[in-house]
């Protein structure tokens, strides 16, 4: 991969967290997997909102999901993601 499509991919990535819903979604998955329903009474939002959201950051590859019975639960999967957050916080 040559440099320039290294850095349009950081960028992506940067668009991506840009959103504040996002961001706590992130944020709340990154202490404790969830489900739909249970980001949904963390972050106070609608569910067709978060479901977008969890869609964005699962195509951008910052969550996976597993199902698990009829639920679809999330988490990180990457754990760089976790420091990424923590610094952001410090930064911010």
């Amino acid at each position: 991969m040559r440099i320039y499509e290294y850095m349009e991919r950081e960028a992506r990535l940067f668009s991506v967290l840009s959103d504040p819903l996002r961001l706590s979604i992130l944020k709340s998955l990154a202490s404790k997997r969830g489900c739909v329903s249970e980001l949904q009474a963390r972050t106070g939002k609608a569910q067709p909102n978060i479901s977008q959201h969890l869609r964005v950051l699962r195509d951008f590859g910052l969550v996976c999901a597993r199902k698990e019975g009829r639920k679809v639960c999330y988490s990180v999967c990457k754990p760089q993601l976790k420091k990424l957050l923590a610094l952001a916080k410090k930064i911010a």
